[in-house]
């Protein structure tokens, strides 16, 4: 068998004229922004409050 053959072999296997058609709906990725809105304050405010307890012990580094 020759690789001709094979190769028109494989071509006669494909339907003619296939054409990809595009997915019937997209999916969109959900937005959790309003979900998650209490849980990004609370970093925030995690990182303040991190913030002016590191501040205060380089301060108080100092001082003592």
């Amino acid at each position: 068998m020759s690789i001709s053959s094979r190769s028109n072999r494989r071509r006669a296997n494909q339907r003619p004229g296939s054409v990809r058609r595009p997915p019937a709906r997209t999916i969109e990725p959900p937005d959790y922004s309003r979900e998650y809105a209490d849980v990004r304050q609370d970093l925030v405010w995690i990182a303040i409050w991190g913030g002016l307890l590191t501040i205060g012990m380089i301060a108080a580094s100092f001082v003592l």
